[in-house]
């Protein structure tokens, strides 16, 4: 790490070179961020300091002061500003996916830099991708120190010849930015969701109007008229307007469903709208007095937005090349809509009470009969001869079918409700406000959730076992032969050991299916409102000439609420047999542990060995069993909170108050944890 001796030598010699008028002022910039730059861009510390030291060196020699901020007027003069204005840290009308691909390009073969463009000379002075990072943890205050010293408030600019050229080009892209915006306030999608746009006067419509009328007000005043007689206030007003709508649309899109079209459509007509406001106020500043004797209030003012200003288009510079920024800020919306339809879910899956606890531990046992069965099925399947992919079908049908068929029938399978609760438990840690009622109520919801959990795997896997031996034992005495060789047997008794198997790796991988699970029933639920499902289907003529008008309500009544839920359990049958597939293709040691699947693996080994089995290897199967289940809901669990948390946009900072809470319930009444109390 540099020392700060070696820091200020660098940025001596850096002004030092200001003084050169004949060189290029974009390298000699180059050259003086790199002396600012620190090392670590989270060193908030150090950036802080070196920007002090820059402010003393130009506060205390007068010659370098004139020097830079020289050769900084020197950068304007001949460069095209307008992108720098109107683009810097905007998403482009490219879409999501588009815009994708762009960085992904753009990562392995950056992009020709044209430095007649002020945009392309900005990027290039700050050239590291985390710029932004230390640019931002400087205090604002410093940042108007170095700008005051550098003598740009209007004071002192107003007789630049390059101001003129400058404010010309901002106006410019001020028009650009309230005729795009006008444009998007007309999407087809925002339209469907807020009919209103086109059915009245359109905000988006009258901010561009507006924009218009003060541009040429602007233009006549730069050309030497009087100050804009069309002030910047209405401007403003028509800006919140269209705030509003967005406002408006992001909540029925709550209700209705949302896309990443829309998605990111919003988010670059909310950075549209910022951007021209930002400007406007840029401009106003320059005309708050016709004779441009301004205070010293209004000329902080003027620098305040011009430091605003770059820290925004710096930032959005800085982000505009991530790709997992691109990823995690676009898909934020769909994500806590799709989070919140798995929240919807996941109540279903929470006993409060004994009433809801029995009839949860009786869905789990009806749902382990027919695991099962479905265990049966695919031992069967690994008998025929088939080719790989030719395994992987029928495990993948016999699993999403088995899978749907309990959620038809209203049967719980325990490692399905994680991924749906944790989603519960991210809502009500959003409403979380400190408050010890709040942390209770979290504390009371969990001990719910583990409750409930405990009573699905129990009867998952309580009924998986004897069915698998009764259905084994009865095969076997019918053919008079065992089920399965005694290899066979073993090898499936030997893949549920925790210590000679990779059980535990697999049941991790079998949790982060078992996430993806909900993640796309999310996704379906949020599909089936946004592209109106039930309405298009009672619509279709076909169907309805096939089922009748009765039945067919009742069917888009029924798939509209249960679209998720089916799509959900399909592919994640696909997934867990898919893994297996995909592992003895490539030679990878890959495949998936399920509890109850594993338990009902187990219970048909066992009868297939005549239930002669050594108490080690019976041992080493139920801990393997109960570690496979853990490990199921608990990797499921984290994913599954871990993305509701951050969709929702927010943290849990009182995790000591509640393990607090979690241990002296657990001393207290470590029954509640497992069993239901009379009363809840």
């Amino acid at each position: 790490m540099p020392s700060a001796n070696s820091t200020r030598l660098a940025l001596v010699a850096a002004l030092h070179a200001m003084a050169d008028e004949s060189a290029d002022p974009l390298a000699q910039f180059v050259a003086l961020v790199d002396a600012l730059r620190p090392v670590d861009a989270d060193n908030a510390m150090l950036a802080t300091a070196n920007i002090t030291v820059l402010c003393e060196l130009i506060e205390a020699d007068e010659t370098t002061r004139i020097a830079l901020r020289s050769r900084l007027l020197a950068l304007f003069p001949g460069r095209k500003q307008v992108s720098f204005f109107a683009d810097s840290g905007i998403l482009p009308n490219t879409g999501f996916f588009s815009e994708l691909w762009r960085r992904v390009v753009q990562r392995m073969l950056p992009a020709i830099v044209d430095t007649r463009y002020l945009k392309d000379c900005v990027n290039l002075i700050f050239h590291r991708r985390d710029d932004y990072v230390w640019l931002d943890s400087v205090p604002t205050e410093l940042k108007l120190r170095f700008w005051q010293t550098l003598g740009l408030a209007m004071a002192e600019s107003r007789d630049v010849s390059t101001m003129p050229e400058s404010l010309s080009q901002m106006l410019d892209a001020g028009d650009i930015l309230a005729i795009r915006i006008g444009a998007m306030g007309l999407e087809p999608e925002l339209v469907r969701l807020h009919p209103s746009i086109d059915e009245h006067d359109s905000p988006f419509l009258a901010l561009a109007a507006e924009a218009q009328q003060f541009s040429v007000g602007y233009r006549k005043y730069l050309a030497g008229g009087e100050s804009p007689s069309e002030d910047e206030r209405q401007l403003h007003v028509l800006i919140d307007q269209c705030r509003e709508v967005i406002l408006r649309i992001r909540s029925r899109a709550a209700n209705v469903g949302t896309s990443l079209t829309l998605t990111y459509l919003l988010r670059r007509l909310e950075q549209s709208l910022s951007r021209l406001e930002l400007l406007i106020a840029i401009l106003a500043t320059r005309h708050e007095s016709a004779d441009m004797e301004l205070d010293d209030r209004g000329d902080y003012k003027s620098i305040a937005l011009w430091v605003e200003f770059l820290s925004q288009a710096i930032h959005g510079e800085g982000l505009r090349q991530g790709i997992r920024s691109h990823i995690s800020r676009t898909i934020g919306l769909l994500a806590l809509r799709v989070t919140d339809n798995a929240s919807r879910a996941g109540e279903h899956y929470i006993a409060a009470n004994r009433e809801e606890y029995f009839w949860m531990l009786r869905s789990a046992m009806c749902a382990g009969c027919l695991v099962g069965f479905m265990a049966l099925l695919k031992l069967y399947s690994s008998q025929a001869s088939m080719p790989p992919l030719g395994y992987a079908l029928a495990y993948s049908m016999n699993y999403s079918f088995g899978f749907m068929l309990i959620h038809v029938l209203h049967w719980t399978l325990a490692t399905k409700q994680p991924a749906m609760t944790a989603s519960t438990i991210a809502g009500v840690i959003s409403e979380i406000r400190g408050r010890m009622k709040d942390v209770e109520k979290l504390a009371t919801l969990i001990v719910d959730v583990l409750r409930s959990q405990f009573a699905a795997i129990s009867g998952n896997v309580l009924i998986a076992i004897p069915t698998a031996m009764a259905l084994s034992f009865a095969i076997g005495k019918l053919t008079g032969q065992p089920i399965m060789n005694a290899e066979k047997a073993a090898h499936m008794l030997h893949d549920l050991s925790p210590i000679d198997s990779l059980a535990l790796l697999h049941a991790g991988i079998a949790g982060v299916c078992l996430f993806l699970g909900g993640l796309i029933s999310g996704y379906y639920d949020n599909l089936a409102a946004y592209e109106r499902i039930r309405e298009r289907i009672e619509h279709a003529k076909w169907l309805n000439a096939l089922l009748g008008e009765a039945r067919l309500k009742n069917f888009a009544a029924y798939l509209d609420d249960n679209l998720g839920a089916l799509a959900g359990n399909f592919f994640l049958g696909i997934m867990l047999a898919m893994v297996g597939t995909i592992g003895f293709l490539t030679g990878l040691p890959i495949d998936v542990r399920h509890v109850t699947l594993s338990s009902a693996n187990f219970g048909l080994a066992v009868a297939a060995l005549d239930f002669s089995l050594d108490s080690i290897v019976m041992a080493k199967c139920f801990v393997g069993i109960a570690l496979i289940g853990f490990i199921n809901l608990a990797v499921s669990f984290s994913l599954a909170l871990w993305v509701a948390l951050r969709a929702r946009g927010v943290g849990f900072g009182q995790t000591g108050m509640l393990l607090s809470i979690m241990f002296n319930r657990l001393i207290t009444n470590w029954r509640q944890f497992f069993w239901p109390g009379k009363t809840f």
